[in-house]
């Protein structure tokens, strides 16, 4: 059961949201506040474990909640406005929808989180397994390279294998990080350009931009509508999508290959 905690001004959008929750046997609502002063009421009493945060609220905004809020509670955002969107993935927000939610959309939110609290617990194990092998680096070390990366959070640190990198996406000062074995999607204070100078060219290529994709685990790609490209990378692990320019330039890549 997962608890959550909705936070908009608006009434009729939190009627809204809950109507669309009520689909889903594995959710529990725990709290609906109608404003930042409600909101830290519930947290102070209960803190869930997903918060369901509107930006634009009376006296501020969502962000100035954060510090509130949990590292172990994840966070989605919700509002009318697009805007917002790199601002709340900096955050290392699980999601950033967008009014009206549909519900399909919600369902993979939903997912995601559902991924992201079992993931949590590998997660530190990982990183407690990379700090042991720290201290004594090797030839399998150095032929299985790792990196110390820090995450949202400038105190917190985690370990990660190169070879488990799925995809990087800039988001300014920060990067979004799609990792396997398990698959999970982190947030880090680390610029592209630094991920780029600890990753082997070889296998990691810049296909614009924002984005770095680990040519040997690309496992499909499939076309959209629109004529993005949605590039697959197994089983678990959140999907890239490409815009057209991203797809040409990967697609000559993987051509040069023998992917």
């Amino acid at each position: 059961m997962i608890s959550i905690l909705l936070v908009d001004d608006e009434p009729l959008a939190n009627r809204q949201m809950r109507a669309l929750l009520a689909a889903f046997p594995e959710v529990e609502i725990t709290g609906v506040a109608e404003s930042l002063a409600e909101a830290r009421a519930c947290l102070a009493a209960r803190m869930p474990e997903v918060v369901f945060l509107d930006v634009e609220m009376p006296g501020g905004t969502a962000f100035s909640l954060l510090p509130e809020i949990d590292e172990s509670t994840q966070v989605v955002f919700v509002t009318a406005h697009e805007r917002h969107a790199v601002e709340a993935f900096a955050v290392a927000a699980v999601d950033y929808l967008v009014k009206p939610v549909a519900p399909e959309r919600l369902a993979e939110t939903l997912r995601r989180l559902t991924a992201s609290s079992g993931d949590n617990a590998a997660a530190h194990k990982d990183e407690a397994a990379g700090e042991i092998e720290a201290e004594a680096v090797d030839d399998a070390a150095a032929a299985d390279p790792r990196l110390e990366v820090t995450l949202r959070n400038s105190r917190q640190k985690t370990v990660i294998r190169v070879a488990e990198i799925c995809w990087i996406e800039s988001l300014r000062n920060y990067t979004r990080v799609a990792l396997h074995s398990p698959p999970r999607l982190l947030v880090f204070r680390r610029r592209l350009g630094e991920w780029l100078a600890d990753l082997p060219e070889e296998t990691f290529a810049r296909v614009s931009r924002s984005e770095v994709i680990h040519l040997a685990l690309v496992s499909g790609t499939e076309w959209t509508a629109r004529g993005d490209t949605v590039v697959f990378f197994g089983s678990g692990v959140e999907p890239l999508t490409l815009g057209r320019v991203s797809t040409l330039r990967l697609s000559a890549l993987l051509d040069e290959g023998d992917l």
